[in-house]
């Protein structure tokens, strides 16, 4: 079986995407937890720390491997 790995760009991409995606369903489930007046109920509150945990770390992951795969490119043309 071939091994297939991921370009740096196309994981930043991709961990943007899911940082994006997960924003959009943390913003669509507080305003329906807002709508039915339970958004301090506290299974949507531990719902919504994860969510920014998430969202948090593939953000953070995005910046890292963009920051990698730059470093790795100037390595290389110096």
């Amino acid at each position: 079986m071939a091994s297939h790995q991921l370009s740096g760009n196309s994981m930043t991409t991709l961990y943007w995407l899911t940082s994006f995606v997960c924003f959009v369903w943390l913003v669509q489930s507080a305003y329906d937890a807002y709508q039915r007046h339970q958004l301090l109920y506290w299974p949507n509150v531990i719902f919504f720390a994860c969510m920014i945990g998430v969202i948090a770390g593939a953000a953070y992951q995005a910046m890292q491997v963009r920051h990698d795969t730059t470093s790795d490119t100037q390595d290389h043309h110096s």
